[in-house]
């Protein structure tokens, strides 16, 4: 008995060992990449577009042999839009799945995270998000792929006031980090710029109704506004209550506008929307391969969170293939000299890790995103 009970502790422990070896082998030869995005709740639109950048990138570094040998996968986490939730998919994306890299998404998530990736010593990417404050804090493990919102702001801000001088403008924000951080350095920048402010409102995430602010942004008699709401569904309500109410204003808006969802849910109210957007003039012919590809695999329009977590994720690979090393602080320090170009052009990073871009002016016509032939506002 004690002969076949030896044999039997023999046996187990030789599967052990061997399933352990198998899945040291496995692991071996991956590259195993962290992604912290809003699946679910309001901000899933954005998680879904972030994730059909990544998995469209995935696909290219796979694809062509993965990086020295080894493919990439991505374990994803969802943060629900939510800093706490995010906080504790980050936990569980370093301590369980060590990863050495987690792209990140949604203003307060990013910036809930980023002192945990520094403490810990993990590469945080910032893909989406566009809080001024992420590029503040962007000093240390926090990489930032998504244009500041306070470039954008000021961009906006030093153009109008350029363009129409004395003429007054409205504000409607979300209640958020992002629309209250580039709310603020857009009047900041308008004041310096001499242009003046109508009146600033606010609106908290989640609103369908925002007659009273739109009620009153119509007795200011602004003719323009700037339009920074969070989710696709507020800028398509915001534009039909706008109609419904006969406001008659000028609405500019900023990148984050620039989603499928969006001219889907707004329909025609969505026409004539200007809105500022990295540049990629020069990189023409790259981008429209890019969103020719995107259609083709998803039958959709590609907006600009799925090109920069494109962009976001063939950076890191390529960063890890220079020094051929998985730690994290020779992923950062690889970064920090990025030589990679993407859709957008050259990715280079300052003290503050957060990409430099122009910027330029798109609208919309007939139901279509396009590029403003006047490049000082399409007016």
């Amino acid at each position: 008995m004690a002969t076949k009970n030896r044999r039997v502790l023999l046996l187990t422990f030789l599967m052990l060992l061997t399933s352990m070896v198998a899945c040291h082998r496995r692991e071996s030869r991956e590259i195993r990449i962290g992604a912290l995005l809003p699946l679910s709740g309001g901000g899933a639109n954005y998680g879904k577009s972030l994730q059909q950048g990544l998995e469209l990138a995935l696909e290219d570094i796979n694809g062509s042999g993965g990086i020295n040998g080894k493919q990439f996968k991505i374990i994803y986490e969802d943060s629900q839009g939510d800093a706490k939730t995010g906080i504790s998919g980050f936990n569980k994306l370093v301590s369980v799945d060590n990863v050495p890299v987690v792209v990140a998404s949604i203003s307060s998530v990013v910036l809930a995270v980023a002192p945990i990736a520094d403490q810990q010593h993990i590469v945080l990417i910032n893909s989406s998000a566009m809080s001024p404050k992420i590029c503040d804090e962007a000093t240390t493990y926090l990489f930032s792929f998504m244009v500041s919102g306070s470039d954008e702001a000021q961009f906006m801000a030093r153009t109008f006031a350029k363009q129409h001088g004395n003429e007054p403008i409205a504000v409607l924000y979300s209640n958020n980090s992002s629309g209250v951080d580039t709310k603020s350095t857009f009047i900041s920048d308008l004041n310096v710029s001499g242009g003046r402010l109508a009146i600033a409102e606010a609106y908290d995430l989640g609103t369908s109704d925002f007659r009273t602010q739109l009620t009153k942004i119509k007795a200011s008699r602004a003719r323009y506004g700037y339009l920074l709401a969070f989710s696709s569904s507020e800028f398509a309500q915001i534009l039909r209550q706008s109609k419904e109410l006969g406001l008659s204003i000028q609405w500019y808006s900023y990148s984050g506008f620039e989603t499928r969802d969006t001219l889907s849910l707004a329909g025609s109210s969505a026409d004539g929307m200007i809105y500022s957007y990295p540049s990629y003039l020069g990189r023409d012919t790259a981008m429209a391969e890019f969103q020719q590809r995107f259609r083709s695999k998803y039958n959709s329009v590609p907006d600009i969170y799925t090109a920069t977590s494109y962009d976001a994720l063939k950076a890191i690979a390529n960063a890890i293939a220079r020094n051929n090393d998985l730690s994290p602080d020779d992923i950062r320090a690889s970064l920090k000299t990025s030589d990679y170009t993407g859709l957008f052009g050259r990715t280079s990073f300052g003290v503050h890790q957060c990409v430099a871009r122009q910027l330029m002016w798109k609208n919309v016509k007939g139901g279509e995103f396009n590029t403003a032939s006047d490049q000082n506002g399409g007016q």
